[in-house]
Formats: C-alpha cells, sequence, structure tokens
C-alpha cells in the first residue's frame, strides 16, 4: 500500500513527507483491515508535522478522518462485514445513512 509517512519533525516547506510503498497488514484479533477511500489532513497534522504535537513514534503514517471500506477481519470480529463502509477516529459516529454519508 502506498502511504505519506514522515521521519522526523520538519518544517512544513521543507517537504518532509515522504510517499512509500508499506507492507499490507494483517487485522490482529477484534480488528479490521479497512482500505481508505479518504483521509483528512488538517491542523493536527500540520502540528505533529511541525513538532508543536510530535507523535510518540517515528516513522508515522499521519492523518484521521478516514472513510473507507472494510477489506479483512481478525478473529472474533462480529460488529463489520467485508466491504462495510465505515467511519474511523473524529467520524467514527458516521450514520452512513444520511445524505452527506451516502455521497461520500
Amino acid at each position: 500500500m502506498k502511504a505519506m509517512v514522515l521521519k522526523k519533525i520538519s518544517s512544513i516547506r521543507e517537504r518532509p513527507l515522504e510517499l512509500i510503498d508499506l507492507p499490507i497488514p494483517k487485522p490482529g484479533p477484534k480488528q479490521i483491515l479497512v482500505k481508505v477511500s479518504a483521509c483528512g489532513v488538517c491542523h493536527t497534522e500540520l502540528d505533529e508535522i511541525e513538532g508543536r504535537l510530535p507523535p510518540t513514534i517515528y516513522p508515522i503514517v499521519l492523518g484521521h478522518e478516514i472513510v473507507g471500506r472494510v477489506e479483512g477481519l481478525g478473529s472474533g470480529t462480529s460488529k463489520f462485514k467485508k466491504g462495510n463502509r465505515v467511519g474511523i477516529a473524529w467520524i467514527n459516529w458516521a450514520c452512513g445513512e444520511c445524505s452527506f454519508c451516502l455521497k461520500g
């Protein structure tokens, strides 16, 4: 999978994010694997990149406000089915039925 990775704190002007290929992770027990359709990037990521809110580990894939489809299921997963559309983190309350959710 392709991902924009931050390897160290840096000014955004130095273009510190690097597009790299990462192995597709396997979902563990009670986890799901989501193929990301859209990922919001906002001031939180800028603060992480420039060190005002530094991540605890490097390298790190930034981004939140994710919408995607379930691609894989770990053992003990019962709430989701493969192909389900999901919202993660900041929008985990996405209903999936309103006009905004249906438009994508």
